[in-house]
């Protein structure tokens, strides 16, 4: 594992499938591993992580433990509520629900509470304020159903933890993860024009649909993809070659645009980043069938899978059966188990 932080890449996003797959274990492992060779590390997350007892379901938690010199970046009240001495490095002007996010530097090794800032664009933020004040990388912890924390706007790269507690299956465990990491590896836009176009369209969300000779047309009426699939399909033509959509993917929109256009299988369909794909692998596998294609424009780098055979319920997975399959699905992956580090 020490060869992900054996590259380039500066700010790592930690992904969890579901609550108790392991995600904080995985964290835990790498301060753990960061330490041992001499790796400063700067730490935030995307909602709130740490604490002795989880505030929803009321079960006990890992708690973060960090060492001396570690950055974290938390909001104000979790801040005082730390258990190691922290020492205040910048109070920013982010604001959440629980304070201000301050920035601060661990003086001893102990627990601290994480509860980050509220939006990906402000994580990034404070991601590269911690690399300022000496991080070497920085981790965020991602929360439940926050898959956006991968998104390579937000983080560099990113780590995927899953476990048994998708399902008491294995099978529909291995089948769910094998698909959200496919998906996480989606290919990127390789044409540097058609790149060049995305960019100019700007942040906002809408629709655009490019012909054979790159020329734009705004879908105006539209601001979003959703339940637009239709608008979609009858202004698709024999010429057309690629469809924008900025913002979120879904499976009815690409069932309604097919319906509804004869033109729907001859373009591409790009997205911003893989984290705005919302398709089951059951509907992704039939639009992969009768030939759409979509891509990203931004690649997520996907750098390893962590599995935590054991279920909070007291079901379990045999753990080398279980890596061993994904191994085999996921060959160019590090997979480890969390529960064996």
């Amino acid at each position: 594992m020490i060869k992900l932080f054996e590259n380039e890449y500066k700010i790592f996003s930690i992904v969890g499938m579901a609550k108790n797959a392991g995600k904080t274990v995985t964290l835990n492992y790498l301060i753990e591993l960061a330490s041992e060779n001499h790796i400063r590390l700067g730490l935030t997350s995307i909602g709130r992580d740490g604490e002795r007892q989880d505030i929803v379901t009321r079960t006990e938690k890992p708690m973060i433990f960090i060492t001396k010199g570690t950055l974290i970046a938390t909001a104000e009240m979790l801040f005082n509520l730390s258990e190691v001495k922290l020492e205040i490095v910048e109070v920013t002007a982010y604001d959440t629900s629980m304070g201000k996010i301050i920035i601060g530097r661990a003086l001893n090794d102990g627990y601290v509470q994480l509860g980050g800032p509220t939006t990906n664009q402000t994580v990034r933020k404070v991601s590269e304020k911690m690399i300022t004040w000496g991080a070497d990388r920085v981790l965020v912890d991602g929360a439940l159903d926050r898959a956006s924390s991968a998104s390579p706007a937000i983080t560099d790269a990113c780590i995927l933890s899953t476990g048994a507690v998708l399902s008491r299956d294995m099978n529909k465990a291995i089948e769910q993860t094998v698909h959200r990491a496919n998906l996480f590896k989606l290919e990127g836009l390789k044409d540097e024009a058609v790149m060049d176009l995305w960019d100019e369209t700007g942040e906002a969300k809408g629709v655009y649909i490019l012909d054979g000779t790159l020329r734009v047309s705004p879908l105006n009426m539209l601001k979003t993809a959703l339940l637009s699939g239709r608008t979609i399909g009858t202004h698709l033509t024999e010429n057309s070659q690629y469809v924008f959509i900025k913002g979120a993917l879904v499976a009815k929109t690409l069932k309604d645009i097919l319906e509804s256009s004869p033109y729907a299988r001859q373009v591409t369909y790009v997205v911003g980043d893989a984290t705005k794909i919302f398709i089951e692998q059951r509907e992704w596998n039939y639009f992969m069938r009768v030939g759409v294609t979509i891509k990203v424009r931004y690649e997520i780098n996907l750098m390893a899978l962590t599995v935590n055979p054991y279920a909070p319920s007291g079901y379990f997975y045999d753990s080398d059966c279980f890596r061993g399959r994904l191994s085999e699905a996921l060959k160019d992956l590090v997979i480890v188990d969390v529960m064996t580090l």
